[in-house]
């Protein structure tokens, strides 16, 4: 009788830490406060552009701790018309990626509609409407920008920063178009 005696005393032993530490994982994970897990990815657009006729967005994808890639997209006039793609990859120097200070240089493809300067200097029965330059080329960009991840769950994302571009455009195909532009960024995003 002994035995049985253990055994049950054993059981119900077993059955009582397993429901404690069962109880206790369950309210550890009730009162654990909002998720530290870092995100991974950003969505994020310019939410003025659009007002305009324009837009500029962007994804971002962590690669490493202090890395990340990206895709953006935008279309904008200064005094041409702008509109190219870039894949671009972004140091974070102070190694949280997605947040903070980020360093990026991208190299993409994209078209520039322009007018041509020498319009008025050609005597043709063409107005100078009929005489818009449109030109493709490879372009290369280096930007920086100050990243933040906002609200209790970091997936608000809100950057802002400046840079320049380069299209690589011959000589003879820029006439009115300028090769250099600056490139400015105010997006608001997902983070996830």
């Amino acid at each position: 009788m002994r035995p049985t005696l253990v055994r049950t005393a054993a059981l119900i032993g077993s059955f009582a830490v397993g429901a404690t530490t069962l109880s206790a994982q369950s309210l550890r994970d009730q009162t654990r406060g909002p998720s530290t897990k870092t995100p991974t990815h950003v969505i994020s657009v310019n939410p003025f552009l659009p007002l305009f006729g324009y837009f500029q967005a962007e994804y971002e994808h962590r690669v490493a701790q202090n890395a990340s890639v990206g895709i953006s997209g935008s279309h904008t006039k200064f005094d041409d018309l702008y509109t190219s793609v870039d894949v671009k990859l972004r140091l974070y120097p102070q190694e949280r990626v997605l947040e903070n200070l980020g360093i990026s240089a991208g190299l993409g493809y994209g078209r520039v509609k322009g007018q041509d300067e020498n319009c008025g200097e050609i005597i043709e029965l063409r107005s100078c409407a009929d005489r818009n330059v449109s030109e493709s080329a490879p372009t290369f960009g280096v930007e920086a920008q100050y990243q933040w991840l906002l609200g209790a769950s970091r997936s608000t994302a809100v950057a802002i920063g400046g840079g320049a571009k380069r299209y690589f455009i011959s000589d003879t195909k820029s006439s009115g178009i300028e090769r250099v532009v600056p490139t400015l960024r105010l997006t608001i995003g997902y983070a996830f």
